[in-house]
C-alpha cells in the first residue's frame, strides 16, 4: 500500500473522529495528511469513495488484531480470546473506534462488497462457530445469528465504557464473556 494513501487514510479517520463525517473535506484530508489536495484524488476518486476504502481498511485491520492465534486452543478459549479482544479494542477511544461508529451505517458503505470483505475477514470466526456446531455443543443457528448473541455484547458494554456511562469491573467482563460463551451452547453443554 502507498505510504500517501495510507496517510491519506489515517487523517480521514482521525478527522472524523473529532469532527464526524460532515466534518470531513478533501482540503481538511490533504492538510491532516500533509499532501496536496490533488493527490487525494489520484487514491480516490471523491469523499465517499474515501469513507469506503477506509472502512476496508478499518476491517482488515481490525480483523488482523481481533483473530490473531484464532486456531489455538479449544473452542471455549478461541471464543473467550476473541471476545475479550473484541471488548478491549470496542472501549478504547481511539480514532479508529470514534470514527467507525460514524460511518458503518452509511448506506455507502454497507454494500454486498463490504458484507462479502467482512465475511472473507472474519471467516475464523465463523469457522469457530461451524465447528461448534459440527461437534454437537453450540445451537444449530446461522453463524451470524450465533455472532448476534454471543459476540455483540462485547462491543455494546465497550461502548458504554467508552461513553463513560457504566464501570465495569474485570471480573465483572469475564463473567459477561463466560455469560455469552454459554449462551451458545446446546443445554446439555452448558451444565459441565
Amino acid at each position: 500500500m502507498s505510504n500517501k494513501r495510507d496517510l491519506i487514510l489515517r487523517a480521514s479517520e482521525k478527522i472524523i473522529a473529532s469532527s464526524g463525517i460532515q466534518g470531513l473535506s478533501m482540503q481538511q484530508v490533504a492538510n491532516e495528511a500533509g499532501v496536496a489536495a490533488g493527490t487525494i484524488y489520484r487514491y480516490f476518486k471523491d469523499k465517499n469513495e474515501l469513507i469506503l476504502e477506509l472502512r476496508k481498511d478499518v476491517l482488515a485491520q481490525v480483523a488482523a488484531h481481533l483473530l490473531a492465534d484464532h486456531q489455538q486452543g479449544t473452542l471455549e478459549q478461541r471464543f473467550k480470546r476473541i471476545w475479550l479482544r473484541m471488548h478491549h479494542f470496542g472501549k478504547q477511544r481511539s480514532p479508529t473506534n470514534l470514527s467507525y461508529e460514524q460511518y458503518a451505517h452509511l448506506p455507502e458503505s454497507n454494500t454486498e462488497e463490504i458484507r462479502a470483505l467482512e465475511f472473507t475477514l472474519f471467516a475464523p470466526l465463523h469457522q469457530l462457530f461451524e465447528e461448534g456446531k459440527a461437534a454437537g455443543v453450540m445451537q444449530p443457528l446461522n453463524s451470524r445469528a450465533l455472532y448476534a448473541l454471543s459476540m455483540e455484547p462485547a462491543m455494546t458494554l465497550a461502548r458504554t465504557i467508552r461513553r463513560g456511562l457504566i464501570q465495569y469491573e474485570t471480573h465483572e467482563i469475564e463473567l459477561v464473556c463466560d455469560l455469552c460463551w454459554k449462551s451458545i451452547l446446546l443445554p446439555t453443554q452448558s451444565t459441565h
